[in-house]
């Protein structure tokens, strides 16, 4: 046996002896310490273990090169400023699978796209690491199929596994294993859901029927929290020659957003599961339009408690928040006053949100003449800047009504400053069987999928809110 074999089977009687402490219901000190222990004995093998398969890709690419006498392509001659590292390597086999992926017609192009860059750019090195890691173990073929099969029969599905398919799922149940080991708070059960069905990804299309996930910043994460700096900006000056310049530091703060779990449930006739390959694709698409949905009313008026914080609940009761020119009355003379008040920097992309009766409103303002005063409505645009429909705002149609004191009918400003934070890698629970009332099966299953999500302003400056209040 290899050493690499030798590493690999220690790192499964690894994942089943932590599992087995995990499933204690009151685990003693000891066994607390011992799972500790084989936790860091487990980061060290993975890391011998990628060390070696380095290793063998070096020796490969070295007798490649002797034999071919073919150089590798290398355009910055970035090899001879530094060694490659382990890290390297596996991004580069992450980046092989992602574009094995996307030219199979499995991953869309926005998804790829939002995968790459986590790989490839954004936040840490480990956190670089950590999605490369996600992908392989579930970005194969032989996962997506060994999935479908549990799927299709949640207790004896794996009795259908081929080889690589047995493989593929061991190797993502042993990344789900470290994953829960980094955090806390994961929930324990359900298993990984394949890269190209995942919401963390597939939800940051530009069509997706959320408008806020569209205009606002999305970011992914691997862990817990996303952390950001912002400042209200560099104060620049003219100054004179030899004179001492201006202190220009600016204020830095350091906006923390966590993620929260949110799920959805599809349940499914045992019928339909039978049809696995193309059944996979109607659940992530079932699935994922669930969370959508769901994210859609936080991201407008999530409490920010045990869920994102939406960007109106953001801006309530901060400078932001503007009263109307005259009390209880949306008036044209608002609209004008709203753009008004956004600072200039914040201008260039700024953007309109309002609900639907709002939008329909204001397009039935006209001038002195009886001309429409906002005729760019119709072509989804208000005073030269984007206007997109906000169906969780207030409805200025509660102005008349006093249905509520507070009417947030109008939002403007650079979304860019509302991050929506979602964090890699959302898990599915199968469910065998489900029973009607009378506690019969129905000849069901059910699917159901967390993920983890958290927004918030990081700038509340960069809004302005019309609040029409009501006195009634």
């Amino acid at each position: 046996m290899s050493r690499r074999d030798e590493i690999t089977q220690r790192m499964h009687e690894i994942t089943a002896r932590t599992g087995e402490i995990g499933s204690y219901k009151n685990p003693t000190r000891a066994q607390g310490r011992e799972a500790d222990a084989l936790l860091a004995e487990f980061a060290d093998l993975a890391q011998e273990r990628r060390e070696l398969d380095l290793e063998r890709v070096r020796s490969l690419n070295a007798k490649g090169s002797s034999e071919s006498g073919v150089s590798h392509y290398d355009p910055d001659h970035a090899s001879s400023r530094r060694t490659r590292t382990p890290g390297d390597t596996l991004r580069d086999q992450a980046r092989r699978e992602l574009e094995r992926s996307h030219d199979s017609g499995h991953m869309p192009d926005h998804a790829a796209t939002t995968v790459d860059r986590l790989i490839a750019r954004d936040g840490s090195a480990h956190s670089q690491t950590h999605t490369a890691r996600w992908l392989l173990a579930t970005g194969s073929d032989s996962y997506a199929r060994a999935f479908a099969k549990k799927c299709a029969d949640p207790l004896h599905g794996h009795l259908l596994w081929e080889a690589d398919e047995a493989e593929a799922w061991r190797t993502a149940e042993l990344f789900r294993t470290e994953q829960r080991a980094m955090s806390l708070t994961d929930s324990a059960g359900g298993h990984l859901i394949p890269a190209h069905l995942d919401p963390a990804i597939t939800l940051t299309s530009d069509g997706s029927i959320n408008p806020l996930r569209a205009i606002s910043r999305n970011v992914t994460v691997a862990g817990d929290t996303w952390n950001g700096v912002t400042s209200a900006g560099v104060t620049a000056e003219w100054k004179a020659e030899a004179a001492e310049a201006a202190d220009a530091s600016p204020t830095l703060t350091q906006p923390s957003i966590p993620v929260h779990l949110g799920d959805a449930f599809v349940p499914f006739s045992f019928e339909v599961g039978m049809d696995a390959p193309g059944f996979m694709d109607e659940l992530g698409k079932l699935l994922a339009d669930g969370l959508d949905q769901l994210h859609a009313t936080a991201f407008t008026t999530g409490t920010g408690t045990g869920q994102p914080t939406g960007i109106i609940t953001a801006l309530v009761g901060t400078a932001s928040e503007l009263s109307p020119e005259t009390a209880e009355t949306f008036a044209s003379d608002d609209v004008y006053a709203v753009q008004n008040a956004l600072p200039p920097r914040f201008s260039a992309n700024a953007q309109w949100c309002a609900e639907i009766s709002t939008i329909n409103s204001a397009a039935q303002f006209e001038t002195g003449n009886g001309a429409r005063l906002f005729p760019e409505i119709n072509d989804g645009r208000l005073l030269r800047k984007p206007l997109d429909e906000l169906s969780n705002m207030d409805a200025v149609a509660n102005i008349d009504t006093g249905a509520t004191a507070d009417n947030r009918i109008l939002l403007y400003g650079d979304f860019s400053n509302y991050v929506i934070v979602t964090r890699i890698g959302s898990t599915m629970e199968l469910i065998p069987n489900l029973v009607g009332a009378n506690q019969r099966p129905t000849g069901q299953r059910g699917a159901l999928l967390w993920a983890r999500t958290g927004a918030d302003s990081v700038n509340d400056n960069a809004f302005r809110m019309l609040n029409v209040a009501t006195t009634a």
